[in-house]
């Protein structure tokens, strides 16, 4: 489904960009030009309940189909975004030690390293949420999706009253709803994107009032997030219907089929990016370059990470982005008395 891999791309580059408002803008902007950057903030802010709702529910439907298969063969669906969280929790554990300017979340010590392996607080917590929310979705196939979907969309809402400050770890929390939307009611989803797409407009008009009301009513973080959200996520489902439509469709979904590699690195390189010299002046001039900052920091960033990922596959570090196979063994690969491989080589190379 082209528009899957459409949506995938928009959502990735809506993280980079968030981030560059949020970490790399605030920090480059000078003060008199401080409201373009509240002005980017409150933009990226409003897209929050799309951005990462949109994601989990993409990731879901991409896994609808493993979460009912035999657990051998649904396995690596746990075992690879985690093996990927460790690896990048240590890397970028040993980077922002020694990179101090980027405001973010970092593992400080080994107590921390440790903590963070059981529940996820930096950056890096969308990969360990796959894995969790994976093997809690194929625990609960079975049981009647909307009980299930009710259930977990209250616990969104109440994601909030965790006793932690840190949300990424309520985000970790609050987010399942929408995989298992995703994992356990594909169907949904998919008779969700046709209408929506001939919706846009009004869907969007709908979304931008709650996004202005809903925090007006003194409502939790997370229910704002989650009402906001039951709009938001069928407006992006339609608009990457009609992207995947135009003539952009092709490089999204070219961006959207490589989001691993943007997501790991593109943190360590808006972080490299607070040590080169400001390109933000004063004055006119210095508010149109606040106000494309962002967005020309979101395509240097990841172009860096693709071209950057392309030659760690060239020098064989595949291991920092795929989950290693095991090696079949040959003596496993030939069945007495045909001479030859036969279907056990098949089953084990196709595993």
């Amino acid at each position: 489904m082209l528009w899957v891999d459409v949506a995938k791309g928009v959502c990735i580059l809506l993280v980079v960009l968030h981030h560059a408002v949020v970490k790399d803008l605030a920090l480059q902007t000078p003060a008199p030009l401080s409201a373009v950057a509240d002005a980017w903030h409150w933009v990226t802010m409003a897209l929050k309940p799309v951005r990462m709702p949109l994601f989990f529910v993409l990731s879901g439907l991409v896994a609808s189909g493993a979460v009912r298969r035999p657990w051998v063969q649904a396995r690596r669906r746990v075992l690879s975004p985690y093996y990927l969280y460790v690896v990048w929790l240590v890397l970028q554990g040993a980077f922002f030690s020694v990179e101090r300017l980027l405001p973010m979340n970092r593992t400080q010590d080994l107590g921390e390293l440790v903590a963070d392996l059981v529940l996820a607080s930096t950056g890096l917590w969308f990969l360990y949420a796959l894995a969790v929310y994976f093997a809690l979705a194929r625990l609960l196939a079975g049981l009647p999706v909307l009980p299930v979907l009710a259930v977990s969309a209250v616990v969104s809402a109440c994601a909030g009253l965790l006793p932690t400050d840190d949300w990424n770890r309520v985000s970790v929390v609050f987010h399942f709803t929408f995989f298992a939307l995703g994992a356990l009611a594909p169907e949904l989803v998919r008779r969700w994107a046709g209408p929506a797409s001939r919706a846009t407009r009004p869907l969007g008009l709908v979304y931008l009032a709650l996004v202005v009301v809903l925090p007006l009513l003194g409502l939790s973080r997370t229910t704002v997030m989650l009402l906001a959200g039951l709009v938001g996520v069928p407006l992006g489902l339609g608009a990457s219907v009609l992207l995947a439509e135009g003539r952009a469709a092709a490089g999204l979904a070219w961006v959207g089929r490589r989001t691993l590699p943007i997501y790991v690195l593109h943190a360590p390189l808006l972080a490299l990016a607070l040590h080169l010299p400001s390109p933000i002046g004063t004055g006119r001039l210095g508010a149109i370059e606040a106000a494309a900052y962002p967005v020309l920091l979101t395509a240097v960033a990841v172009t860096a990470a693709l071209a950057l990922h392309a030659l760690l596959r060239r020098v064989g570090a595949d291991m920092l982005f795929e989950l290693p196979r095991r090696p079949v063994r040959a003596g496993r690969a030939r069945v007495p008395g045909t001479g030859g491989a036969g279907p056990q080589a098949t089953v084990a190379a196709s595993s």
